[in-house]
């Protein structure tokens, strides 16, 4: 099955320019043109974009990608250099995650300071805020 630019990004929730952007900087294999020269994906590039999604959410940068899916296109002979790079971002992504995670304790302890501070229209707040 083929699937245009406007089915790829809602598909996946990004914007079409996002989806162009990607297959401009040939980080997605696969993507075809039809005859009136629309990019056209299936569902291994698909499977591509999904990786490419997940990678950037995580921090990895355009570079990164880039080296990676080189690292892909030269064989099996890269799989430990590619491990390695996945590695390195997997760790980063739980640093990252253990940092928002510490900075959400944080916001919900400031919400439960707020919690029971009413004041209803023209009154004075019972309670104060940090």
């Amino acid at each position: 099955m083929s699937y245009s630019v406007k089915e790829v990004a809602e598909m996946f929730r990004i914007s079409p320019h996002t989806v162009r952007y990607y297959t401009d900087q040939e980080l997605i294999p696969g993507v075809t043109r039809d005859h009136n020269g629309r990019r056209m994906f299936d569902d291994a590039s698909l499977g591509w974009l999904r990786t490419i999604i997940a990678f950037r959410t995580a921090g990895m940068s355009i570079d990164m990608i880039r080296h990676y899916l080189d690292l892909y296109n030269q064989g099996e002979e890269t799989i430990p250099a590619r491990y390695q790079l996945l590695v390195q971002q997997q760790q980063l992504t739980m640093q990252k995650i253990d940092d928002l995670t510490h900075q959400l304790e944080v916001i919900n302890e400031k919400v439960q300071s707020y919690n029971g501070w009413t004041h209803p229209a023209g009154s004075t707040p019972i309670k104060k805020g940090r």
